[in-house]
């Protein structure tokens, strides 16, 4: 930006005999001026006002002007600064959204043949029903089952899984109309159904929220 500046200096000055004047000749480059100058806009605009208050009109549609043009450049560089720091709230606020979104939206795990939800999951269900609630979601609850047992067994227990973490967050608030469940029974597994380890993360309730639309 401050580059731009002085090449409009220059410029200025280039078919006037100011720029001609020998006490003038050490600030002819963008290198002399940048040596003799920081790199500040309003240093810049004081540069040019001062010369051009020296050399040419005083008059008061000059200083008119003047004046406007420094209160221009300091107002330019203001809002700068506050759109700025606005914009780095808005990021800041959009990471720490997404991050508290990542976290209650992490796949719910559960014991073999079992249905109930895990006391270790409340903190995170409390902080998503406050979310439902206060930010206008809706949530999609998607049951699952390892492969271990009937197809339709397997396909209820999906459900029932599905279910318990709805009655939980109508239980903190959460309108019924807000979440849908949906069971998948074994069909959709996110790991091999050969280990432990694998039907475990197969026994689960993937939570998907969905923004209601203003």
């Amino acid at each position: 930006m401050a580059g731009k500046h002085l090449e409009f200096l220059m410029v200025f000055f280039a078919n006037r005999s100011i720029y001609q004047n020998p006490s003038f000749k050490k600030f002819r480059t963008y290198k002399n001026i940048n040596k003799y100058f920081n790199k500040n806009t309003l240093n810049y605009v004081y540069l040019t006002l001062t010369i051009l208050n020296q050399y040419f009109m005083k008059t008061k549609v000059f200083f008119t002007t003047a004046l406007a043009m420094l209160l221009f450049f300091a107002g330019v560089k203001a809002i700068d600064v506050h759109l700025t720091k606005k914009t780095v709230r808005k990021v800041k606020n959009n990471i720490d959204k997404s991050a508290l979104l990542a976290e209650v939206t992490r796949n719910l795990e559960y014991d073999f043949a079992k249905a109930s939800v895990r006391t270790a999951y409340y903190s995170n269900l409390n902080k998503l029903a406050k979310i439902v609630i206060d930010d206008e979601y809706v949530v999609s609850l998607r049951g699952h089952a390892d492969s271990i047992g009937q197809y339709k067994p397997n396909w209820v227990l999906s459900e029932k899984r599905a279910v318990a973490v709805k009655d939980y967050l109508v239980s903190k608030g959460v309108k019924k109309d807000r979440i849908v469940t949906i069971p998948y029974g074994s069909t959709i597994p996110i790991a091999t159904n050969k280990t432990e380890e694998g039907r475990q993360k197969n026994r689960r309730v993937e939570i998907k929220l969905k923004e209601i639309s203003k």
